[in-house]
């Protein structure tokens, strides 16, 4: 068996490492905590943009999320299913349908931000106040969201 040397902190202090080691923690404390509310993670992101923005195409969604369009296709499949949204005609164009959230999306979505708050907290708990405004806004420029 082949050993991997150390990397003598070079992954450690690699942007791109540090960013996917805390997503995937970020991942796994959302999952945990939206699955006492009855949401899958996969859902989640399209659910909050629809309490956000409702009555958009399919398109709409995936392109501000940045998701691929097979991907929120099967997440307003699931939102649907749930129960959380519904396709509606277009009443300006007979081939586009427009999403919409149920009332119980709406309820579901208006308990999530306390969810979000706490995943948050729990990330940045060992930051300052400063400093996480800081990391915020230095990750929304490198985002390109800024």
């Amino acid at each position: 068996m082949t050993q991997v040397a150390e990397s003598n902190g070079i992954r450690e202090n690699s942007f791109g490492f540090l960013i996917q080691t805390l997503a995937r923690r970020i991942d796994a404390d959302m999952k945990e905590r939206l699955k006492e509310h009855g949401v899958d993670l996969k859902i989640f992101a399209n659910l909050m943009f629809l309490s956000a923005k409702d009555g958009v195409t399919q398109r709409e969604i995936g392109n501000r999320l940045n998701f691929p369009d097979y991907y929120t296709s099967r997440n307003v499949d699931a939102l649907i299913k749930e129960g959380f949204a519904e396709r509606r005609p277009d009443p300006k164009s007979r081939r586009t349908t427009l999403i919409f959230l149920t009332d119980k999306g709406r309820e579901k979505a208006a308990e999530l931000p306390d969810v979000i708050r706490a995943a948050n907290e729990n990330t940045l708990a060992g930051l300052s106040a400063d400093e996480r405004e800081q990391v915020v806004r230095l990750l929304r420029k490198a985002a390109g969201i800024d």
